[in-house]
């Protein structure tokens, strides 16, 4: 049986307040006075990006390295490496000198779920690195087609439980976030159904609006635009609190769904081994950030709201986490590639 999903989201996320004025300009305020030479840093940092460029990694990746560099005075260079879901990336973080010069943004799916979906990945997701500090976070909302007779979750449950196997529900790919959430959603009402995967979120949401599937569990930014038009129909986001940035939107849990929470994230990791005052300084540098207004408006246009934690804070959720996505994809019986 799954455990409870951790809360740190929940307690941890940063929500508009009145916050001391900064001065204009993005991070401006946040550089720190020059630092004696041979001090950390004193060249570029790099921050890769284990997916192609314009996906919601690479846009969180060039919000975040805006951040370091104005806060470290160094440049922050984005180095987009993808591949194999994410692995060639994370791996080539994995094997980077523990210097604080190669960091990642990292996420559940390309720690938590890569390792688990190939077997020559070359990582453990948590064990191999140093968590840093979390970002931002978002959250999925569950979405049917609007010939679908469900206005809400239950009516949803009641229909699937009536009609085992007939829901299909389109995902990104095999293994990832829209997967499991699906795979969580059966676990946590007894329901059975249908999942199909696509190369992508784009053309299973395609396929939901043109009616060949039935329900997706997609993002919050991705989805939004064909709620408002009427193309699908909102029953509920996947997050345990309302999403403040739809807040008339009900959650799943609070519509009868119990410990129905897999947290979604951006964060930064580094090769395992990062000194210490290292990780710290480049952590309240990225905490700095997210308190700038002009990061919270960027984060909430692209459906993303500020992240805050500590690195013990970031491991121990990563660690918790882990357990989670491995019962659910072995639940799943997703076989692992490669």
């Amino acid at each position: 049986m799954l455990a409870a999903p951790h809360r740190l989201l929940e307690n941890r996320m940063i929500r508009r307040r009145t916050l001391p004025a900064l001065a204009a300009g993005f991070g401006a305020g946040l550089a720190t006075p020059a630092l004696s030479q041979g001090a950390w840093p004193n060249r570029n940092i790099r921050l890769v990006v284990p997916y192609p460029p314009g996906g919601a990694s690479d846009i969180a990746g060039r919000l975040q390295a805006e951040a370091l560099q104005a806060a470290l005075g160094v440049p922050c260079v984005v180095d987009n490496r993808s591949g194999a879901g994410g692995t060639v990336g994370t791996l080539h973080v994995a094997q980077s000198p523990p210097d604080g010069y190669t960091v990642m943004m990292a996420s559940p799916s390309s720690h938590l779920g890569a390792p688990l979906l190939f077997r020559n990945a070359g990582y453990d997701g948590v064990d191999d690195f140093t968590a840093i500090a979390t970002f931002a976070t978002g959250t999925a909302v569950v979405c049917v087609h609007p010939g679908v007779p469900a206005r809400n979750i239950q009516e949803l449950v009641a229909y699937a439980k009536a009609n085992p196997g007939k829901l299909n529900y389109g995902s990104a790919g095999a293994g990832g976030a829209n997967h499991m959430l699906g795979v969580l959603f059966m676990l946590r009402t007894g329901t059975e159904l249908t999942h199909v995967p696509y190369r992508g979120a784009a053309p299973a949401l395609a396929d939901l609006i043109a009616g060949n599937i039935q329900v997706v569990f997609d993002s919050y930014s991705g989805v939004i635009g064909s709620i408002r038009a009427g193309q699908i129909r909102a029953l509920g986001v996947t997050n345990p609190t309302r999403w403040p940035l739809a807040p008339d939107m009900p959650t799943v849990q609070e519509q009868g769904v119990p410990d129905y929470d897999l947290p979604s994230f951006s964060a930064v990791m580094g090769p395992k081994g990062i000194p210490e005052p290292i990780v710290r300084r480049m952590n309240e540098a990225i905490n700095a950030g997210l308190r700038d207004p002009a990061m919270v408006r960027r984060l909430e246009a692209n459906g993303n709201v500020p992240f805050a934690s500590t690195p013990a804070e970031f491991d121990a959720l990563m660690r918790a986490q882990r357990g989670t996505w491995r019962e659910l994809v072995r639940v799943s019986g997703v076989q692992p590639e490669g």
